[in-house]
């Protein structure tokens, strides 16, 4: 049988876990010659790129669709517009200011886009409150990339960036950059042959670039890890990433898989000192529900779940010690703040980050905090997509309010008030919190190095 057709029949059997079931639970992890290492994170840029965000909705959809009507969903017939002051619109309107991808407001012949002729594109999911619609332009011709793709591309660039983020600036490549850094120094310190590069795996030329200087460096084993995802999902790393790597190293090296970071104490020490130091500011009678807040994904069949609880039982138990030490009352939950509502789950089996806090709120708890524990690093997903979602528990939030974000050493603190209960939702584990989450990256990839 021919590889062509025994890879058919594996992606036939495993489906979404293809990545996972074939190409990590399989490997032999020892390493051959000189080993070169890639560590990556996703990617998301400093400053607005749309790029990253239509490569990113682009994998989105083809990963969730089936392939025979991605065709249709995935169509570019032209420039998808937002307009700023209105970007949640789910019926048509008459917009005052429009923006396309690249955060430009004219067309080809500087026209805005205002005073040409466009058409309202509604919502592609209806029923669900959280998709929008847009507004297309044909007079340039095609975009570039998908229109659903483009409108996520535009929001970015006309809403998150043009107002709600008065730096113009984004955390997460900086944030990332020093966990990079920590963990390259802790290899290199310990194992001087080893060659290390960074990658974003958005960007699959720098996959690409990272797998070249890394052979050319006479490195006969690649050892990918990526440091920012505490917990390897198929959907990103399995079936992305790692397929990526495997895919420019074409054979000219031998790959091999680090296991995810959140399965070492240290990953799991970077959210409870976190946790820890803002408990500390509460008065120690106060009444208190500590939120576990993670992203969440729809998906029927995702190894995340069978991996999860390698990081997530003992991180709770290591919490619920914490908060004995308190004399008041204090009670855990965990939390999805994506695909956790009524359009997603109905049936509601799973506990929305929205709902956690009407429960703080409803029980009269003194506080109800927060600690996101998918994420190492501040980004637009945490600041405003899924904000829009959790933060409507309280009245005084405001989703057109922009969030300044000046201190990357510190945790991105955001406070709110509703009754009795104060909120405060803890940031990422960044600044000194830093260190511990570079400590289970570097402990990822010596048990590669290490294994004979």
């Amino acid at each position: 049988m021919d590889i062509s057709m025994l890879e058919w029949l594996r992606h036939r059997r495993y489906g979404k876990r293809y990545g996972y079931e074939v190409l990590f639970r399989r490997q032999d992890r020892s390493v051959i010659g000189r080993p070169g290492i890639i560590l990556a994170d996703l990617g998301m840029p400093e400053s607005h790129d749309p790029a990253f965000y239509t490569r990113f909705m682009d994998h989105v959809f083809a990963y969730s669709i089936p392939s025979f009507i991605q065709p249709l969903v995935l169509a570019d017939r032209g420039l998808a517009l937002i307009d700023p002051g209105n970007p949640l619109a789910r019926e048509p309107f008459t917009p005052k200011h429009l923006v396309d991808m690249n955060g430009s407001s004219t067309n080809r012949e500087r026209k805005p886009y205002v005073d040409c002729e466009v058409s309202w594109r509604p919502p592609g999911m209806k029923n669900n409150p959280s998709d929008h619609g847009y507004f297309l332009y044909r007079g340039d011709g095609k975009g570039g990339a998908p229109e659903i793709c483009q409108k996520t591309a535009a929001k970015v660039a006309g809403w998150y960036y043009g107002h709600l983020i008065p730096e113009k600036r984004i955390a997460w490549t900086e944030q990332c950059g020093k966990v990079y850094r920590e963990t390259e120094a802790m290899i290199k310190s310990d194992y001087p042959d080893a060659v290390v590069r960074h990658a974003r795996y958005m960007y699959p030329e720098s996959i690409m670039e990272a797998a070249d200087h890394l052979l050319s460096a006479g490195c006969e084993t690649i050892i990918y890890h990526c440091f920012c995802n505490p917990v390897y999902s198929d959907f990103e790393d399995y079936s992305l990433a790692l397929r990526m790597v495997h895919r420019y190293v074409n054979g000219r090296g031998k790959v091999v898989c680090a296991d995810q970071p959140g399965n070492h104490p240290e990953m799991r020490r970077a959210y409870t000192e976190l946790a820890a130091d803002l408990i500390s500011e509460i008065p120690g009678k106060a009444t208190l529900l500590l939120i576990i807040s993670r992203h969440g994904h729809p998906f029927k069949s995702e190894t995340l779940d069978m991996r999860s609880p390698a990081f997530t039982v003992p991180l709770e138990k290591e919490m619920r010690a914490m908060l004995e030490k308190r004399t008041g009352k204090s009670e855990l939950v965990w939390s999805h703040d994506e695909f956790a509502d009524e359009y997603w789950d109905p049936k509601q089996r799973k506990l929305s980050t929205y709902m956690a806090y009407r429960k703080a709120i409803d029980k009269g708890f003194d506080y109800a905090v927060e600690v996101p524990v998918d994420f190492i690093a501040e980004n637009t997903d945490l600041m405003f997509f899924h904000a829009i979602k959790k933060f409507r528990a309280f009245r005084e939030y405001d989703p057109f309010k922009p969030v300044p974000y000046p201190d990357w050493e510190k945790p991105l603190r955001r406070v709110f008030r509703e009754g009795k209960t104060t909120a405060i939702y803890a940031g990422c584990p960044v600044g000194k919190y830093s260190r511990p989450v570079a400590e289970a990256a570097y402990r990822s990839v010596a048990a590669i190095l290490n294994h004979k």
